[in-house]
């Protein structure tokens, strides 16, 4: 009995596909037929990732690891993003990782700038003061009960940490660096002993990243009202009470 050419195309076809699948089986690839071709491929799934579009009828799309599918077209997922600003960059410090830490390190060194664009610095004496006569003091992070400052240098300060402020301004009729702390209106210290201890939680104003501080078990806040733009800064008995600032790192200076 003879078979007429249109009976043989769907057996040349079986014929073809079988062919096909037994040469991609010894490769260790996976077959399928492409969403955008239509045709049997095979992907490698130890170079690449497959997405089924429809996997019961066997459509997919194959494409490089680390890739991810937009439509039918594999794009290059954006490598992770490293440090999120650089020493004098004037950039505000950012969350490593949001949910995660403040952006903040273990030894490293900031200024504070307020939501109003003023620094944090000093007054015409030790108090802490935003757009005082001595602005812009340059503080470093440190680990609690660690004066050398020298403990996890580089590591990142998680969302629940907790730091002292090493002031290195210092006091100006004092001998070296000072540190955050005291009682009322805040004011620089001689000694890491009467240092406070420093919390935060990340913030988001203005499009801009900042580290709402806390001394905990309290908040913070501005005990004493000044002129315009110029505020203290003090321990409040409301933990939830808290002071924004936009951290920006700078270098840390040499002790004399």
């Amino acid at each position: 009995m003879k078979l007429s050419l249109a009976a043989l195309l769907p057996l040349v076809f079986q014929a073809a596909s079988a062919s096909a699948a037994s040469a991609l089986a010894p490769r260790g690839c996976t077959s399928f037929t492409s969403a955008v071709t239509h045709l049997t491929e095979c992907c490698d799934e130890t170079v690449n990732e497959l997405f089924w579009i429809d996997k019961p009828l066997g459509l997919g799309i194959c494409c490089l690891l680390g890739s991810i599918l937009q439509g039918f077209v594999c794009v290059p997922q954006k490598p992770p993003p490293t440090k999120n600003s650089t020493v004098c960059s004037g950039d505000p410090v950012c969350p490593q990782k949001a949910g995660s830490d403040l952006g903040i390190e273990y030894g490293h060194c900031y200024v504070l700038q307020a939501l109003n664009g003023l620094y944090l610095g000093h007054d015409s004496a030790t108090k802490y003061e935003v757009d005082g006569e001595n602005p812009g003091v340059v503080f470093r992070v440190c680990h609690v009960d660690n004066p050398a400052c020298d403990k996890d240098a580089g590591t990142v300060v998680g969302t629940n940490g907790t730091w002292w402020m090493q002031d290195q301004m210092g006091d100006p009729t004092g001998t070296g660096f000072g540190w955050l702390g005291g009682s009322g209106d805040l004011s620089v210290q001689d000694s890491s002993t009467t240092a406070l201890v420093v919390g935060g939680s990340p913030l988001c104003f203005g499009g801009k990243c900042s580290v709402c501080i806390t001394f905990p078990p309290g908040g913070a806040h501005a005990p004493c009202p000044l002129n315009p733009g110029q505020s203290h800064l003090g321990v409040a008995s409301n933990p939830n009470s808290c002071q924004p600032f936009i951290w920006q790192e700078v270098q840390c200076r040499s002790e004399q």
